[in-house]
């Protein structure tokens, strides 16, 4: 049986919003079985899916003799707050938010807890493993960062730029540092903005250079579809872009807020709306999304990103705003 979680570095709660995974949550559970350092609980949050996920979850719970509890919520209710309820239930000194249909290597909290604690920090994160439906790995997210921590301001600007990714749980987060309801609710990508903000508060944060993390790649997932939900990108960023004015933060880190934007909310929604013209779909809210698109791409961002050499983005968003028939044209070839 696998070690317990021993001081000094503290023990582990396992929060996994569980909806719509029957297929793959058996799996998830048995790889936090494998820690080598194993959590002192695990809770399950039935966020209401369609499936029996949750029986699932229950059956192989019962066979891996890791403690959890079961908390359900009255409807369906997204992540975020699948998330924040679970963090209620938590008892834990870390607290590792994890996907119900991702897993780790097994080496994953020990990594992570020795470095939060090495550190004295309150976020650790790791590399993150992305992985096809098929279980077949497709390559790393993340850049190596070679460093073993950096300042919680540091970690955002690698966050504004793409070189650090904003799924929680590719992190473990001590629980003293979280505060009530961290995640938003009631939108899509639920997750950019409370990390934003978990680093921009963190004095330091520790960085694993190695991809522990094991991130499935879902093409029905909300954040890889089109739909009327895409449109929270645009109300993300722009919290975004009031939380860095907020802190002071806007005319120093205007380079990296404008290659969040781009990368993280202009060019993701006009991709996803043509990319679901291509297969087929085409109409008010597609075109809509692509207007939006356009009307926030702006001449001077795209001088100012070139000049930062982000040539790439600069790039993409003027054929974007000129051609935006050559550009569909272009990413249904990519």
């Amino acid at each position: 049986m696998n070690a317990r979680v021993s001081e000094p570095g503290g023990t582990v709660s396992v929060v996994v919003p569980v909806h719509n995974t029957a297929d793959r949550i058996a799996a998830c559970l048995r790889s936090v079985a494998a820690q080598t350092l194993r959590p002192a609980e695990v809770v399950l949050v039935d966020d209401r899916g369609r499936d029996d996920a949750v029986a699932v979850a229950r059956r192989a719970l019962s066979g891996l003799e890791l403690p959890y509890r079961v908390v359900a919520h009255d409807r369906n209710r997204g992540a975020g707050a699948a998330r924040n309820t679970g963090l209620t239930h938590v008892t834990g000194d870390w607290v590792w938010f994890l996907d119900s249909d991702d897993g780790a290597e097994p080496s994953f909290l020990a990594r992570m807890v020795e470095a939060g604690t090495a550190y004295g920090v309150d976020i650790v994160a790791c590399r993150t493993r992305r992985v096809g439906p098929d279980g077949v790995a497709w390559g790393v997210d993340e850049a190596p960062w070679g460093r073993p921590v950096i300042s919680g301001a540091g970690a955002a600007r690698l966050l504004l730029g793409n070189r650090m990714r904003a799924y929680p749980c590719n992190k473990i987060f001590r629980r003293r540092a979280l505060p009530a309801g961290v995640f938003d609710v009631g939108r899509a990508y639920e997750d950019f903005l409370p990390v934003l903000r978990l680093l921009l508060d963190a004095r330091r944060v520790a960085l694993v250079d190695d991809p522990l993390y094991r991130y499935t790649a879902n093409p029905v997932s909300v954040s890889a579809r089109f739909g009327r939900h895409t449109f929270d990108l645009l109300d993300v960023g722009d919290d975004v872009g009031a939380e860095l004015a907020r802190r002071g933060l806007s005319r120093a880190w205007r380079a990296e807020h404008l290659h969040y934007r781009y990368l993280n909310v202009v060019l993701p929604l006009a991709n996803m709306a043509l990319r679901a013209e291509h297969a087929g779909r085409r109409d008010g809210e597609t075109r809509a999304a692509v207007a939006a698109a356009r009307r926030r791409t702006r001449a001077l961002d795209l001088a100012m990103l070139a000049a930062a050499g982000r040539l790439r983005t600069a790039l993409a968003g003027g054929v974007l705003k000129v051609a935006p028939g050559l550009y569909s044209r272009v990413l249904a070839h990519r």
